[in-house]
């Protein structure tokens, strides 16, 4: 990209970014949304999840609840997050297009301003759950409640970014519902925890957030080990704790954000050049 060309990009990402923070203040309901999802999800984890489950001598299957839940929290705080952004200012963004606005700048300000909003949310969820689940220090990397923070963060913004894709398929948010919540079921069924998967589910399996998200609490607190003596162990050695499954999970948290964001502009540009013809 020229300077020109990349300093003209910058702009508008700064100014879309801004705007996109403005339309969130300006809209209280959506603000108070955003702003309760972390206190109520903590308030869910305190009613189900086991405060000993890590540090009772006797094993306790509820750890790996205790952690799934925590998953699938972030996974679906992350998709309904971002399932609306792009298509309810759809005709707007093809618009400004036209002008020149580039959509990769669009797609890029709102994973900006997702990401801005889920650091908090992340913090919030992820401090909540220590302070009420009492999680050892296995210090693979950090320390572990630092390493469960990075991975509720990659895993809502992962899911963000999949609620990205979603919205640029779709043209109402009305309409991307259901997809939405056919993705929430997905995430469960073929995460490869509640349910074993073979087979074609289990190609599914590797672009299943909720699976990734899973993978790196499961290193970051040693679950197998804990719950090898019930024999409960997750399938397969990626939720051993080790260095190199933590930054694995990590690391397809980070490709799917990747690969979404991409796809999600090239619909919106599909979309646009259908337009322009």
């Amino acid at each position: 990209m020229q300077p020109v060309k990349f300093l003209k990009f910058l702009r508008q990402f700064v100014v879309l970014v801004e705007r996109n923070l403005q339309l969130i203040w300006n809209d209280k309901l959506l603000l108070a949304s955003l702003t309760l999802q972390s206190p109520f999800m903590v308030l869910v984890v305190k009613l189900t999840a086991d405060p000993n489950c890590f540090t009772s001598n006797l094993v306790n299957i509820g750890s790996r609840t205790a952690l799934f839940i925590l998953a699938a929290m972030a996974t679906f705080m992350g998709t309904l997050n971002s399932y609306r952004e792009i298509c309810r200012e759809r005709e707007i963004i093809l618009r400004e297009a036209s002008v020149g606005v580039s959509l990769p700048a669009v797609v890029l300000s709102k994973a900006a301003v997702l990401l801005l909003v889920e650091v908090l949310q992340a913090a919030i969820l992820a401090l909540g759950f220590v302070s009420i689940v009492h999680v050892p220090q296995n210090h693979l990397l950090l320390e572990t409640d630092m390493e469960i923070f990075i991975t509720v963060l990659l895993t809502m913004f992962s899911s963000s970014c999949i609620g990205l894709l979603i919205s640029a398929l779709f043209t109402s948010g009305e309409s991307a519902i259901l997809a939405v919540l056919v993705l929430m079921i997905g995430q469960v069924v073929f995460s490869n925890i509640m349910f074993t998967v073979t087979g074609a589910a289990a190609t599914i399996s590797n672009i299943i957030v909720c699976r990734w998200g899973m993978g790196a609490l499961g290193a970051s607190t040693d679950l197998n080990s804990r719950m090898a003596w019930l024999q409960a162990g997750l399938d397969g050695p990626m939720y051993d704790a080790t260095v190199e499954n933590l930054t694995h999970s990590w690391q397809m948290l980070g490709l799917i954000s990747v690969v979404c964001l991409v796809a999600a502009w090239l619909v919106l540009q599909i979309a646009f050049d259908k337009k322009k013809a």
